[in-house]
């Protein structure tokens, strides 16, 4: 076992989660993968073959204590994590106005305060080794907010935020930090955010693959990049956009207002 790669992954049950799961038991090493559903586990185990790389644990990011526990289980049953992908997250597509309580907390919880948890709990052990890799999953949303998407946009733009500061703070030490930026993934996540299908519609010619986007995510941390933005022509079109002055941005809005 200790040549093989520590890898956890959060947010295991999703489209995304899976395929990076995927990705790097098709690279031999061992994967421990988290989400709230024990059932979806499950099954998610058994797409993948019952491979004897990997593990399943229930798990919600949002629950300090819970990620506590199963920080101390990680390093009790392995030793160690050699990359952490902090991938879970949600998404509600409402005009803010519109948004109850609930769905402010559940997207900030889930999107913010879970990455910030796991990576807190799990930061010690890579320090100590001096050594470990620290995968955000953001989205380009963090770079152009759109209407309806305010709050995640503002929960994806605080995820790069950190991932920049984190990097700046562990630049003496063997510890990297990965901030992924990808766009719309063809994952079950858009119909979650978006029930009556519009928003999915709209992206169609957008859509990246979850397969694709596992192996483009896993090269990027295996070179230790230190952020990515996917597609390259939504990457590039969010950078012309931040050089935009406001009023063209008012009149440009259309183009990203998909939602």
């Amino acid at each position: 076992m200790k040549d093989w790669r520590i890898v956890i992954i959060t947010g295991g049950t999703g489209g995304l989660g899976f395929a990076l799961a995927a990705e790097y038991l098709r690279c031999g090493d061992l994967v421990i993968l988290t989400g709230r559903n024990r059932q979806r586990l499950q099954q998610c185990k058994e797409q993948l073959a019952n491979s004897p790389r990997l593990h399943v644990y229930p798990l919600d990011v949002t629950d300090y204590e819970a990620v506590t526990q199963f920080c101390q289980w990680v390093k009790t049953s392995f030793g160690r994590c050699d990359i952490l992908i902090n991938n879970a997250g949600t998404a509600v597509f409402k005009h803010f106005a519109d948004m109850q309580r609930a769905d402010i907390d559940r997207l900030t919880a889930a999107n913010l305060n879970g990455l910030l948890y796991m990576t807190h709990a799990f930061l010690p052990m890579m320090l100590a080794a001096n050594r470990g890799q620290l995968v955000n999953i953001g989205s380009l949303a963090g770079r152009v907010a759109t209407a309806k998407a305010a709050v995640y946009a503002a929960s994806k733009a605080a995820v790069i935020r950190f991932s920049e500061g984190l990097r700046q703070e562990l630049a003496n030490t063997g510890i990297s930090v990965t901030c992924i930026l990808p766009g719309p993934i063809d994952t079950p996540f858009l119909d979650k955010a978006d029930s009556s299908g519009t928003y999915r519609h709209q992206v169609r010619h957008y859509l990246l693959k979850a397969d694709a986007t596992a192996t483009k995510i896993r090269q990027a941390v295996d070179a230790r990049k230190a952020e990515v933005a996917l597609p390259f022509r939504l990457h590039f079109f969010s950078l012309i956009y931040l050089l935009l002055p406001q009023w063209l941005k008012r009149w440009t809005a259309p183009l990203f207002n998909r939602k």
